[in-house]
């Protein structure tokens, strides 16, 4: 959840911890950008919001069960390709503002190398290959080009079978990678980069636990302050190691 959520924040001016690893989940910034989510997702969101992850919001708006979906680009190869019952259907913009001048983030599935391994040289070359414009051009005439990799290479977004066909969301998608800045997604300094994460790492232990709180407030079990009041103790808690170095 906290994946688009704290674009969300950022935007709203909030941020999870400030420069001296002090957390700012009970902010007044980081309430009024949840608080604003959680009533969207109560008034106008899908059954079982706290449940739906990427593919069930995917599956909700190619059905026709969804008008807007807020998320990540990777999701447009998948709604314009081949077969999708809304392909040419649905316009893409960057996500709305409230007081920074962008609000996306940066995210990827990135290949590793056991160190070890006794095949590191074979595993090399399938990461090259599958990382190289020859494997784009494979996908693009075998597949389609809807479903070739987004924002994984520069050279995709001047490949004009790519554009042709993507002319929908390629450029959005290179915009937003473009303005993006994971050292600095908001109006204050931070201890660590990321932008709808943290790179720290407790943080992906944190974040769940705060979801599992705001996922009880959308379900209307609990104010959107008191999930904040319990986060602000939880992220308190885990990051007191950095406090005391820093």
């Amino acid at each position: 959840m906290f994946a688009p959520l704290t674009t969300v924040v950022n935007t709203f001016g909030g941020t999870w911890f400030d420069k001296n690893w002090n957390a700012r989940v009970d902010s007044a910034a980081f309430n009024q950008a949840v608080s604003f989510y959680v009533g969207l997702v109560r008034r106008h969101g899908e059954a079982g919001a706290p449940q739906a992850g990427f593919t069930e919001c995917l599956n909700d708006l190619e059905q026709g069960k969804a008008a807007m979906w807020y998320d990540a680009t990777s999701a447009a190869g998948s709604l314009e390709a081949s077969g999708s019952p809304v392909a040419g259907k649905i316009g893409y913009v960057a996500a709305p503002v409230v007081r920074t001048n962008t609000s996306g983030w940066l995210y990827a599935w990135s290949w590793a190398i056991e160190k070890a391994s006794k095949k590191q040289d074979k595993a090399w070359k399938f990461i090259s290959w599958a990382s190289s414009r020859q494997y784009e051009n494979l996908v693009g005439t075998k597949i389609g080009w809807t479903s070739v990799p987004a924002g994984k290479r520069i050279s995709t977004y001047e490949n004009p079978n790519y554009v042709k066909a993507a002319k929908a969301f390629a450029g959005p998608t290179k915009a937003a990678i473009l303005t993006a800045d994971p050292e600095d997604p908001g109006l204050q300094p931070r201890p660590a980069p990321g932008i709808q994460f943290m790179a720290f790492p407790e943080f992906s232990a944190l974040a769940t636990t705060v979801s599992q709180y705001v996922s009880t407030a959308i379900a209307g079990q609990m104010s959107v302050h008191s999930a904040l009041t319990q986060g602000q103790e939880v992220a308190t808690r885990q990051t007191k190691s950095y406090r005391s170095n820093s």
